[in-house]
């Protein structure tokens, strides 16, 4: 599941202050999965599956949590943000405080992740049966700009809450000349 690599280092690139003390703080997981097959004779399949992301002894804005995760929800996992149907559940959260300046913030997302399987060309003949499996970058949402961005997030002009860089998904190269 190579979203939640991405996930983690995108909230790395955050709350870096934060985390540098003690990055175990951070947790990233996938809970309550399945996997979806095609229905057709291909071993395809996609991953389906809750990710949980766990900050514990808080101290910063919550937005500079949430911002940068609605961010990479809208370049990673499109769908789920765009349809009216899916988006109410596509992020929740949970809040314990533990004083009046720190919380532990639980923060689950709806992700899917493609995996095709193919028979490998290239099989030596003693082992015809031999698979690869891909697993493909989303591609860039339809009607964007597709290119790298470096995004600031200011709590009313005042203070900088986080800073982060988002890549475009590597589906952009299809449509250069």
């Amino acid at each position: 599941m190579l979203k939640l690599n991405s996930l983690k280092a995108l909230l790395m690139q955050c709350l870096p202050a934060d985390l540098a003390r003690d990055p175990k703080r951070l947790t990233v997981l996938a809970e309550g999965g399945t996997v979806v097959t095609t229905g057709t004779a291909s071993l395809s399949f996609e991953w389906r599956y809750t990710a949980r992301v766990i900050v514990l002894d808080y101290a910063g804005h919550p937005d500079a949590v949430i911002v940068p995760i609605i961010a990479w929800m809208k370049r990673n996992q499109p769908e789920q943000m765009d349809n009216p149907d899916t988006r109410v559940n596509a992020i929740k959260f949970r809040v314990e405080p533990l004083t009046t300046t720190t919380i532990d913030f639980g923060i689950e997302l709806q992700l899917t992740e493609r995996a095709i399987v193919k028979p490998d060309p290239a099989a030596p003949p003693d082992n015809p049966h031999r698979l690869l499996v891909e697993h493909p970058e989303e591609p860039c949402h339809i009607g964007t700009v597709c290119m790298p961005e470096h995004w600031e997030l200011w709590l009313r002009d005042e203070r900088k809450l986080a800073e982060w860089d988002l890549a475009p998904p590597p589906a952009k190269a299809w449509f250069n000349p």
